[in-house]
C-alpha cells in the first residue's frame, strides 16, 4: 500500500473518530462556539495528524492492527501446477484504475466549486449592489433565499425595504462578523481532496447547522425576543439553497433551530468537555500510531533470535526496523524484475500438489542496510512444502538497493504474497 493510501485511511479513521464524539456527546450542546471550534480543530488534526511520523503508543507485544497496514507489501505471485507468473499486471492496473478513480473525483469536486465562487461572482456582477457599515448588499432579482457569503449579504431589494429585514440582516450579519464562511471555504477545499469521505461532508453538514445556532444565539434580545423572529423564521425562510459554500436563511433547519433557541444553556462544564475532546484525541493518535517508525526492541530482539534459528542469515545486523522509509529499498532492475525472479525460482511442490493444497503464503523479510535479505519467515502459512518453497526463493535473492532515511541507509521491513493455485 502507498503512503499516500495510508494516509487517505487513516486521515478517514480520524476524522470518524472525532465526528463520532461530537455526536455522542457534544451535538445537544448548546456551547455554540465549543462545537464550531471542536468541529473546525479535529477536521484540521485529522489532516495532519497522518503526515506526523508518530513513535509507538502501545504497550509493548500488543499489536496495532491499523499500524500494521504500514508494513509494504509487493505484488502477489502466482504459481500454478503448470508454472509460475506474476500477478502485478493485475495488481498493477487495479492500483492504476483506483488512481484514476481517485484523480477523477478531485476534478469533477474541483469543478464544482470553482463553478460554485463563478455563480456567486457573476451575481455580484449582474446585481444592484449597495454599501452600508462595511458590508455590501447584493440586490439579486428572482427567487432566491436571502444569504451571506464573506462581507456580502444577498437579499432582495422588496424585502431589504421592509421592518423585519433588520432581523433578517442581523443575523446574516453574525455570520460575517464571525467569518463563518471561511469554515465553509475551509471543509469544501477539503472535500476536493477527500471527497470519498463521508466523515468530510458529515462534518461541513454539522458546522453549517452550528453558524446557524451561533446567528441565532447572537442575535440582540430585542431583535429576537418572544415568537417575533419564530414567525420570521417561518415566513421569510426559503427552501432552496443557492450555494453549498453559502449560509441561506432556509427552511432545512427550523425545527432545529428553534429547539436550540428555547434549550436552556448546557451545564456541562468546560474540563469535562476538555477531557472528551483529549479522549477522542488519544483514539486517533492511538489509530496513527506506529506509522513510519522503528519496530520496538522487543521487536529486534525477537528478530536477533530469529536469526540464531536461521544460521545462514547475516548475524552481525544492527539497527531499528522501518517500515516507510524517504526511499524504499529497490529490486536491482525494479518491481518487475523482482516478480520475474520470484515467478522463476518458487515451484509448485510435489507434496502439495498430490494433497491438492492451494492458498496463499505471506512471507515476511527484512532488506538490510547493506541491501541483503534477513529475517525471513512464514506470517500466514499453508504447510505441504510450499511455505520452505517461498522462504527459499526469498533467501536466495540477490542484494537490494538499501532503503534510506534523512539520507542514511536503513533495514525496512517488507511482505511477499505467494498464492499456489491449482487452476
Amino acid at each position: 500500500m502507498s503512503p499516500f493510501m495510508l494516509y487517505l485511511i487513516r486521515s478517514f479513521l480520524s476524522m470518524g473518530i472525532f465526528y463520532i464524539t461530537w455526536i455522542l456527546f457534544f451535538r445537544k450542546q448548546t456551547d455554540f462556539r465549543f462545537n464550531r471550534y471542536y468541529l473546525i480543530l479535529t477536521t484540521l488534526l485529522s489532516v495532519f495528524i497522518p503526515l506526523v511520523q508518530l513513535p509507538e503508543l502501545l504497550p509493548t507485544g500488543f499489536h496495532n492492527p491499523i499500524g500494521q497496514l504500514s508494513v509494504v507489501q509487493i505484488g502477489e505471485v502466482l504459481v500454478g501446477s503448470t508454472g509460475s507468473h506474476s500477478a502485478a499486471g493485475a495488481g498493477w492496473s487495479l492500483a492504476t484504475v483506483l488512481w484514476g478513480i481517485y484523480l477523477l473525483g478531485m476534478v469533477v469536486m474541483t469543478v464544482r466549486f470553482v463553478l460554485s465562487l463563478r455563480q456567486l461572482y457573476r451575481l455580484v456582477r449582474k446585481s444592484e449592489t449597495r454599501k452600508k457599515d462595511g458590508i455590501k448588499f447584493v440586490f439579486p432579482t428572482g427567487e432566491l433565499p436571502v444569504f451571506s457569503f464573506f462581507h456580502l449579504i444577498f437579499i432582495s431589494k422588496e424585502m431589504f425595504e421592509t421592518p423585519h429585514a433588520i432581523a433578517i440582516i442581523s443575523h446574516e450579519k453574525v455570520h460575517i462578523k464571525q467569518k463563518h464562511s471561511l469554515d465553509l471555504l475551509t471543509l469544501e477545499i477539503l472535500c476536493i481532496f477527500q471527497w470519498f469521505n463521508p466523515f468530510v461532508y458529515l462534518t461541513k453538514k454539522a458546522v453549517k447547522e452550528n453558524h446557524e445556532f451561533i446567528a441565532d444565539s447572537g442575535m440582540s434580545v430585542s431583535e429576537s425576543s418572544g415568537n417575533s423572529y419564530l414567525n420570521l423564521l417561518f415566513r421569510e425562510a426559503s427552501g432552496l439553497e443557492f450555494s453549498p459554500i453559502t449560509h441561506n436563511f432556509s427552511y432545512s433547519l427550523l425545527k432545529k433551530r428553534m429547539i436550540m433557541m428555547k434549550n436552556q444553556k448546557s451545564q456541562r462544564r468546560m474540563p469535562v468537555k476538555l477531557l472528551l475532546s483529549a479522549l477522542a484525541l488519544s483514539l486517533t493518535l492511538f489509530a496513527c500510531s506506529n506509522s513510519s517508525q522503528p519496530a520496538t526492541e522487543k521487536t529486534s530482539k525477537n528478530l536477533k533470535e530469529t536469526t540464531q534459528v536461521n544460521a545462514n542469515l547475516p548475524q552481525t545486523d544492527t539497527g531499528k526496523v522501518f517500515m516507510v522509509v524517504d526511499k524504499m529499498p529497490e529490486f536491482q532492475g525494479g518491481v518487475k524484475k523482482l516478480l520475474n525472479y520470484l515467478a522463476t525460482n518458487i515451484k509448485y511442490p510435489a507434496e502439495a500438489r498430490k494433497a491438492k493444497i492451494q492458498g496463499q503464503v505471506v512471507v515476511n523479510f527484512i532488506v538490510e542496510k547493506n541491501g541483503s535479505i534477513s529475517h525471513v519467515k512464514i506470517t500466514k502459512g499453508i504447510g505441504h512444502g510450499c511455505d520452505k518453497e517461498a522462504v527459499k526463493a526469498v533467501e536466495n535473492m540477490p542484494r537490494w538497493i538499501p532503503g534510506q532515511q534523512k539520507g542514511k541507509p536503513v533495514r525496512v521491513n517488507f511482505n511477499l504474497p505467494v498464492r499456489f493455485s491449482l487452476q
